[in-house]
């Protein structure tokens, strides 16, 4: 009967931490700072960075490109895509993308029915990124 107990004991152990871990994994956020690169979109719109921001429980960000800031009020997210929208220099610009991994971002940019691939790397956590 111990011996039992001791292998039910283990083996709730080992579950419990898979568990964990494959949360861990899983667990990566958007939230922090991200370097983009866009090598099709038109010159000095190539690459920037992003900050993502969680307030109240919605995503904002600020890209900055070519020195300029840009605010996007609102990132929406359905299923595992997040999309926004915002305005550049006379276009609107309709931004789909999904998480890869806890360090990278992927997805296209439509800019007045051009499609632009968009990859966006980590640089910084929210916590190191404030």
């Amino acid at each position: 009967m111990k011996a039992n107990m001791k292998k039910a004991f283990a083996a709730l152990l080992c579950m419990m931490m898979c568990l964990s871990l494959y949360a861990q994994d899983k667990s990566g956020s958007v939230v922090g700072k991200w370097s983009y690169s866009a090598p099709d979109a038109p010159y000095g719109y190539q690459e920037g960075t992003c900050q993502f921001k969680e307030n109240g429980g919605k995503l904002s960000a600020v890209f900055t490109i070519s020195g300029s800031e840009m605010t996007v009020g609102e990132i929406k997210k359905e299923n595992e895509t997040y999309k926004c929208e915002f305005y550049v220099d006379g276009t609107d610009v309709y931004l789909t993308f999904r998480q890869v991994d806890k360090n990278k971002l992927s997805g296209n940019a439509d800019a007045g029915g051009m499609e632009i691939p968009v990859v966006f790397t980590k640089t910084a956590n929210a916590d190191s990124a404030k």
